[in-house]
């Protein structure tokens, strides 16, 4: 079904579980993996500016921090693919401006992958509106399908809330039935 797989990592335990899942499906499909890191730099460099002036060599050596860093957790994923049996590509991009969403959609069109791996967060309300949802964009601006692995917090409490009983409301339901509070008839 899938014949090209692309994951975006960013190193945090959320992404490590995306591109866990990525793994399983490449090795399951037989399909060819991409893994991809982006950079936001322009993001990077106006977060030390904005602590007043700031030497051009140290925005130099941060942003070549960035890139050593960006191939370290390549490399790292590389080789849990590696061990699990799937060969992957990687990709080390500058956002340069724009929007990591926008490039990881790009950069899945330019491999032709045609399924995105993300992991993600889950946030909700003002967390989600302050924080910003790179999978949420992903997910409106991709032309692929677009898988998104929870963060493990997430997806535990996900699976407790759904194996929770439900004796609240088949207490009530009896209650209607038997004309009790609840009944509109009495």
């Amino acid at each position: 079904m899938f014949k090209h797989v692309l994951v975006a990592v960013d190193g945090s335990p959320t992404s490590t579980r995306g591109l866990k899942a990525a793994i399983g499906l490449a090795s399951d499909q037989r399909a060819t993996l991409t893994v991809l890191h982006v950079i936001d730099n322009v993001a990077s460099v106006a977060y030390v500016g904005d602590m007043g002036y700031i030497p051009a060599d140290y925005v130099d050596t941060l942003l070549a921090d960035l890139r050593a860093n960006g191939r370290k957790l390549l490399a790292r994923a590389e080789a849990l693919a590696r061990d699990n049996g799937v060969t992957a590509k990687t990709l080390l991009v500058e956002s340069k401006g724009q929007a990591i969403s926008d490039m990881i959609v790009r950069e899945a069109r330019k491999v032709r992958a045609d399924v995105i791996v993300l992991g993600t967060h889950g946030r909700r309300g003002l967390r989600r509106v302050l924080m910003g949802s790179d999978a949420e964009a992903v997910l409106r601006e991709s032309r692929v399908p677009v898988l998104l692995v929870r963060a493990a917090e997430r997806a535990a409490a996900a699976r407790s809330k759904a194996a929770a009983p439900r004796t609240r409301t088949a207490v009530a339901a009896e209650r209607t039935r038997d004309g009790g509070p609840g009944d509109s008839a009495a």
